[in-house]
């Protein structure tokens, strides 16, 4: 018994010592590890610095935007990127950057850095990158990225946007199919041998980046999108306009030719994105009261609830009185038919109608027509503009209305109306993208004909390109008459609102046309916004842009056909 116990004892005695032996050893080898990590050896530490790496996301090409023609408007190309390793830089080296980074930036990196990783300049032309590469500068690496580069600088700038320095979309259709356009970082790992050199573990550093994003084909057409916006400049600088805008629109199909903003903006210098004004599409963002050139709207309704016919007459004596104001015209215009009202653009005429519509009525047949709503463009920015709720429609307001104050819409909201008159009285659904492709080539999206209410009958909306027609050849649309082109068009001049009063002095004058007259395939809409120098009625200032555009789209058109009919001859 005693014996047996004895056993039991030493066997206990045996495993105690083994189990101190395996901790003793774990024990050893931890101090040991914490040694090696905490107090490094001098020649393990340098030579673990020289050969740190480094995770960095890099950007690969984006999709392309392209316009109706297949022209590029928005591509990817490649761009340098360098960094610094402060291990190798030298703060005196940041002089020699100067000339590229500029003085303030460089001082920052004329100090003494921490860490192994530091950005200097992203996505550096090709050019600028070879002389900066050339200068050999110790400590400055570079990494191979993808860009965003617009060909045309202005073009259409307020249409396609902008990215931000990784690509992603920030504004216009950059923003709005961002979904689509934008690719993926890549990361790229990034090492040094003992000797320092870079090494490049995802592909050689001057390898192609991998390439990702769907494409966007617009209905825009870059040429028809060029004249708009030269003359549009010339118009608002020899005005002196604060803003503008102009829109051209096939009215059959909805299509989006042209779309245009003033001031203008270069996509390529992002030094002009510090004026934030500058960066706003005038077309779908700005709103402002249209003035005369929603007199047809009006007429439109008025005619089509049964408030006035075609054998009516007016009598225009210069101004006339409602509720607790007063509404003028430029001179008294005597005796009028209905088609007169437009053919002179008669305020007091039309204020008489005004005071006829039924509020509830008249704001719903407006919304029909796209007025205080947004049009869903596939484009980002869009304003809904300003349409008051019946209840609110007291005293002067239906009489204001009907002389196009009072309320507010974008252009592309006038231009969309305007062309349910041109096309037989179909309100349309603007739109901009007329394709859309993921990357692999297969379309998502397809842009058509949308219709989103029928408003007029074929017979008024017929009844009022006539008298718009008139209006360009004999009345106050005149200085937009084009030699051969059966235009039809309204001026619009309108006093800018400002806490519920009209500021003196402050307007925004307008033209808007179509052509053929008969079967229109050509809209457009020019606004100048706060012009100074005097001159401000839509027929002075605005009328002439509409005719320098209607006459070199028309030589472009004759151009067109010239060389069709060589290409068919040879």
């Amino acid at each position: 018994m005693l014996k047996t116990s004895y056993s039991t004892e030493k066997e206990r005695w045996g495993t105690k010592l083994a189990w101190f032996l395996c901790f003793s050893l774990i024990a050893v080898l931890a101090a040991q590890t914490i040694s090696v990590h905490v107090f490094p050896d001098e020649r393990i530490s340098r030579q673990s610095q020289r050969q740190y790496w480094a995770q960095v996301p890099v950007s690969t090409s984006r999709g392309d935007i392209r316009d109706r023609n297949d022209v590029p408007l928005a591509i990817s190309v490649p761009s340098v990127s360098f960094f610094i390793d402060p291990m190798y830089w030298s703060p005196a080296s940041a002089d020699v950057l100067e000339p590229f980074l500029g003085k303030n930036i460089a001082e920052k990196f004329s100090k003494k850095m921490s860490g192994r990783f530091h950005w200097v300049m992203r996505k550096v032309s090709m050019d600028k990158a070879n002389r900066i590469i050339d200068m050999k500068i110790p400590g400055l690496f570079t990494i191979r990225e993808s860009h965003r580069m617009y060909p045309h600088n202005e073009l259409a700038s307020h249409v396609i946007g902008f990215c931000d320095t990784d690509d992603y979309g920030l504004s216009g259709i950059e923003k709005e199919w961002n979904n689509v356009l934008f690719s993926q970082p890549q990361n790229r790992i990034f090492a040094r041998d003992a000797k320092g050199s870079l090494l490049d573990l995802i592909g050689s550093n001057a390898g192609t980046l991998q390439r990702g994003g769907g494409s966007i084909k617009l209905t825009l057409d870059s040429r028809i999108q060029q004249i708009v916006e030269w003359k549009l400049k010339e118009g608002a600088e020899g005005t002196n306009s604060k803003w503008g805008a102009g829109v051209c629109v096939n009215p059959q199909t909805g299509e989006i030719l042209a779309m245009a903003s003033y001031p203008r903006v270069d996509l390529n210098d992002r030094s002009s994105f510090k004026n934030t004004d500058m960066l706003l599409n005038n077309v779908i963002s700005r709103v402002y009261e249209p003035g005369s050139t929603f007199k047809p709207i009006i007429l439109g309704i008025a005619k089509e609830t049964g408030l006035v016919s075609n054998g009516d007459r007016f009598y225009c004596n210069g101004r006339t009185a409602v509720a607790d104001g007063v509404i003028r015209d430029v001179s008294a215009h005597g005796d009028l038919t209905l088609e007169g009202l437009l053919v002179k653009s008669c305020n007091t005429g039309m204020a008489t109608i005004g005071n006829k519509m039924k509020a509830h009525e008249t704001s719903g047949l407006l919304q029909q027509f796209g007025f205080g709503m947004r049009s869903y463009i596939e484009i980002s920015g869009e304003e809904e503009g300003l349409l008051r709720t019946p209840e609110e429609w007291l005293g002067m307001t239906k009489a204001n209305v009907a002389i196009g104050q009072g309320l507010a819409v974008t252009p592309l909201q006038l231009a969309m109306g305007i062309s349910a008159i041109a096309n037989g009285g179909e309100v349309l659904k603007p739109y901009i993208v007329s394709e859309v492709k993921k990357t692999d080539g297969e379309i998502i999206h397809q842009g058509g004909k949308r219709v989103r209410c029928a408003v007029l009958s074929n017979q008024t909306a017929s009844w009022l390109r006539n008298a718009l027609y008139k209006t360009v050849e004999t009345g106050t649309g005149k200085s937009a008459k084009v030699r051969n082109i059966a235009l039809a068009g309204k001026t619009g001049t309108a006093q800018m609102a400002t806490s519920g009063a009209y500021i003196k002095g402050q307007y925004v004058s307008s033209f808007i046309g179509f052509w053929p007259y008969e079967k229109p395939e050509y809209l457009l809409l020019i606004v100048l916004g706060e012009p100074k120098g005097g001159k401000y009625y839509g027929g002075e200032i605005a009328a002439p842009v509409f005719k320098a555009i209607v006459e070199d789209m028309a030589q472009l058109a004759l151009l067109a056909s010239e060389n069709k009919m060589v290409e068919i001859s040879s």
